[in-house]
């Protein structure tokens, strides 16, 4: 049986600047293209897209979706809409945030990620948790005012599961969290 590499997990390495950047496919191909087509319709339409390429793991360590956002009040809010809907939900202010959390309490069942924050953006840390062993099938809904065609490529180059345009009703948020875990 092969040791676990310490770096695999120790979850804050992966918010640390000292770390190399994930690499991103430059290019889409044409079926990230059309997906990115059907998520800017589906984000204008409905204010969520999810593909759900990985699904909501019913053995998850820890079954919490983590709202990571540096606008706090916007991911305390999402929270509460999960939790009235029966989710168990915890909020991170940061990538460094959302790392000491996992580093504690395990790999969340899903994550929904913002974007613009200062440090280091959403992209950025939702291409290292795809290098990590143990993250790298949690899903990840992108949780973002970025909505708009470009965003949706590159979050797809990044291995994000789906996209929810700020702002969404409480309704909208719960289908596309529930679309991921249960599939």
């Amino acid at each position: 049986m092969n040791d676990p590499d310490s770096n695999d997990l120790d979850f804050t390495l992966l918010a640390e600047d000292s770390s190399p950047p994930a690499p991103v496919r430059e290019v889409p191909t044409p079926v990230d293209e059309q997906e990115s087509l059907i998520g800017e319709q589906a984000l204008g339409a409905e204010g969520f897209h999810v593909i759900a390429a990985r699904r909501g793991l019913p053995s998850a360590p820890n079954g919490v979706v983590l709202v990571v956002d540096d606008d706090l009040p916007t991911a305390e809010l999402a929270a509460r809409v999960l939790r009235r809907a029966g989710f168990s939900a915890a909020v991170a202010g940061s990538p460094k945030d959302a790392a000491r959390h996992m580093n504690q309490l395990g790999p969340p069942a899903l994550m929904l990620l913002d974007i613009e924050m200062p440090g280091m953006n959403g992209f950025e840390f939702l291409g290292r948790m795809r290098q990590n062993r143990r993250l790298k099938d949690t899903p990840v809904i992108l949780f973002t005012a970025l909505a708009e065609r470009r965003h949706v490529v590159r979050g797809l180059l990044a291995g994000a599961d789906g996209y929810v345009a700020k702002p969404i009703t409480g309704t909208a948020l719960v289908s596309a969290v529930k679309t991921v875990l249960n599939p």
